[in-house]
């Protein structure tokens, strides 16, 4: 809640006692933020006339679900017929997956990146015209500026399309260019002051890090809702399991757990485990049955794109990867779950409607919890945001 305390009372600030900073908060590698990770919370401040912090959770709320629901004109204007099924899949789970309903509602820039990153995918699927690469040179550089995620995301989409899209000669990478020129502007600030205030903290975590392969674990997992554990104090403080152990039990009817909370979390490693193996023997009979994969689909060359490039830029920079910065991947993460369980065959159909109602309990079970606790003051959920008054808030 402290960065989310500081994120507000900025917004609150900049353009009337306070100017416009080059600079956010440090990251949660301790390199300092570019100036847009503040300036987004500022604008959406005045656009809705949030005043305080549970106003602008509700407009960051708001805004993180339109980024999320970009996706329907995404599938209706730049997908084929055959793959929508794979999109409308991706933005039915995201809308009741728990990592998003938490982390793209907090006072955090993570909620920010849906929106730019489907506004990129945009501009990438009509890079053969000027205005497309433009627009995904330009939404590319502000990406990493809203969040350092953003670099490695926006890096891993040009390099796999310079190194391995058959169609790059045709590319307007001259509009590309000027696009993220253009966009890369306002990190000429951040970066003298960058320069002249060295991080005195590693960055890098080193190959302890590298070795986790933890890029590739939150990918997988994130999707499936499978770890609230943080936010509900697991392994922090001195609680433990108390929380979480205390959230698998609900609800609670008539003073009596259900642990039907618990059950939800069973159903979903049920159907992962069954989709991921039949998953993997739909790779194998495709690796046996041709030489060698060809004419990729545009969603199977991105997918690819973020799966690997973004996850080995990510990895072998030894950076410490935090399982919020997933959310810059977003909604490849649930694409890649989809296109593995096969919603066109009728048992993946029926995995994916397990996955979304359990999610959607869990989720569901997840808000009132929180509600109820006021918060989560073992975990890093912290207080509800309606205790925090602006009188109590440092200036």
């Amino acid at each position: 809640k402290e960065d989310e305390e500081y994120n507000f009372v900025q917004s609150q600030k900049i353009g009337n006692s306070e100017p416009w900073p080059c600079c956010g908060i440090p990251s949660g590698v301790y390199l300092i933020n570019p100036g847009m990770s503040i300036w987004v919370f500022t604008v959406l401040a005045k656009i809705t006339g949030a005043h305080t912090p549970t106003e602008l959770a509700h407009s960051v709320q708001i805004f993180a679900l339109l980024g999320m629901c970009l996706i329907i004109p995404f599938g209706l204007f730049f997908i084929s017929k055959k793959e929508r099924s794979v999109w409308w899949w991706a933005l039915a789970l995201a809308l009741v997956n728990p990592f998003l309903i938490l982390y793209q509602r907090k006072l955090w820039p993570e909620p920010f990146l849906p929106f730019f990153t489907m506004i990129t995918l945009m501009g990438w699927w009509t890079r053969k015209s000027r205005w497309g690469a433009w627009i995904w040179g330009l939404t590319g550089a502000w990406l990493g500026q809203i969040h350092m995620s953003g670099f490695f995301f926006s890096a891993a989409l040009f390099l796999w399309t310079l190194l391995f899209d058959p169609q790059r000669r045709s590319i307007r990478w001259k509009s590309w260019f000027l696009g993220s020129v253009l966009g890369a502007l306002p990190l000429i600030p951040w970066g003298i002051y960058a320069w002249k205030h060295p991080v005195h903290e590693s960055i890098m975590g080193g190959w302890r890090e590298m070795i986790q392969l933890k890029y590739w674990v939150f990918w997988i997992t994130n999707p499936l809702g499978l770890h609230l554990g943080n936010p509900l104090g697991l392994l922090r403080g001195q609680s433990n399991w108390d929380q979480i152990s205390d959230f698998v039990r609900y609800p609670v009817i008539l003073c009596h757990p259900t642990y039907l909370v618990g059950a939800a979390h069973l159903g979903i490693v049920g159907a992962s485990l069954v989709i991921f193996y039949q998953g993997v023997l739909s790779f194998c009979k495709k690796i046996k049955g041709e030489k060698k994969l060809i004419c990729l689909s545009s969603t199977a060359f991105v997918q690819n794109s973020i799966f690997w490039g973004c996850g080995i830029l990510m990895t072998l920079t030894g950076v410490n990867i935090r399982r919020y910065y997933m959310a810059v991947t977003f909604p490849l993460e649930f694409v890649f779950l989809i296109r593995m369980a096969n919603p066109a065959s009728r048992r993946g159909h029926q995995l994916l409607f397990i996955l979304w109602i359990c999610e959607l309990w869990i989720s569901a079970n997840f808000v009132g919890y929180i509600h109820t606790h006021n918060g989560s003051l073992e975990g890093d959920y912290g207080s509800a945001y309606h205790l925090i008054h602006p009188e109590n808030i440092k200036k």
